[in-house]
């Protein structure tokens, strides 16, 4: 259920912030690069796939416990 990954994660060395939208739709920020990803998400039991249209960017992360990995980063995520 995409409600339940829901809020905004953060890597654990805090240079990457990716917002998972209710909607299926993310917003990700590299701030040692500036880039930026728009797109969308989906979750398949313990994995979760993010495709952003305009870029081509792929990538598929696992759920451990209460973290996320992807692209070989520790995600938490952020307290509300």
């Amino acid at each position: 259920m995409a409600a339940d990954l829901a809020g905004v994660w953060i890597s654990s060395d805090g240079r990457m912030r990716v917002h998972l939208k209710t909607d299926g739709t993310f917003d990700e920020l590299r701030t040692d690069s500036g880039r930026t990803f728009h797109g969308v998400w989906r979750r398949d039991g313990t994995n979760v796939h993010f495709r952003d249209p305009t870029t081509g960017y792929e990538a598929t992360g696992e759920l451990r416990g209460d973290a996320l990995y992807a692209d070989r980063t520790e995600f938490r995520r952020e307290p509300d």
